[in-house]
This record gives structure tokens, sequence and C-alpha cells, in this order.
């Protein structure tokens, strides 16, 4: 009789064991899905083309011209359409190229592409619509005029 109550609260405890290690088991496989969803997300947020034209205005609002180049370069591998704002968007990050390059051919002494650049500097200012108020802080930013 005694060797039954023990084999009883042996198997009890074993149970109690098994339900922790599968709440556990189950913890860990959502944990696993969501980060797998999560990183989909992620990945085709990273991907997805054409670049988002809120955040295209986002960058030319904090002057962050830079990384609106960056869209622009992918944008067009990815054949993006350009029109309206993201048309003016981009305008000012072929402004902000032409403007940079002008500049580092201004100060090695190659007038003759710095020329070039300002041309499609010019070009670009047509382009930026609305947004060519930028083409102020660019040339303020770069040490221009």
């Amino acid at each position: 009789m005694v060797n039954l109550k023990s084999k009883l609260k042996q198997a009890q405890k074993q149970r109690g064991a098994l339900l922790v290690m599968n709440l556990v088991i189950i913890a860990l496989c959502l944990i696993l899905f969501w980060g797998t969803i999560h990183m989909f997300r992620q990945l085709n947020d990273a991907f997805s083309r054409p670049a988002k034209t809120n955040w295209m205005e986002n960058n030319v609002q904090s002057e962050n011209y830079a990384y609106l180049v960056v869209n622009y370069h992918e944008d067009m591998v990815y054949g993006g359409l350009l029109s309206g704002t993201k048309k003016e968007c981009y305008g000012v990050a072929r402004y902000f190229e032409a403007a940079s390059m002008y500049k580092a051919f201004l100060q090695t002494g190659d007038t003759e592409r710095a020329a070039r650049e300002k041309e499609k500097m010019d070009a670009a200012y047509e382009e930026m619509g609305d947004w060519n108020i930028a083409a102020d802080s660019i040339r303020e930013r770069l040490g221009l005029d």
C-alpha cells in the first residue's frame, strides 16, 4: 500500500513537471512564431519599392538629403515611377547630389565639370516644384554662394 502511494505521488510530480515543460515549449513556440512574423514584416519594409512618399517628404523637411539621394537611386534601380510629390522630392535629391558634385569640382579646380553640375542643379531646381525652398538650405549646408 505504501509503495502504491509513493508511486502515485511520483506520477503526480511527473505530470506537474510535464505540464510546466509543455507550457514552456508552447511559450517558446509562440515567441518564435511572433519573431518570424516580425522578421518578414521588416524584410518587406526593407525591400518594398518604391519608397513611400511620406518618408521622402519627411527626409526633405528634416534636411536628410543624403538619404533622399539613396532612395532616389534605389527607386531608379527598381523602376520607380516619378510623379507628383515624389517627383518633386526626387528633384531635391538630384539638386543635392548635383550641388555636392559642383562643390567638389570647384574645390579641385575642375571648372568644366563644375559647370555641367551647375546645369544639373538648375534642371533639378525646376523639378523641385513646391520644395524649391530646400535649395537655399542645401546651398547653405554645402557652403555654396
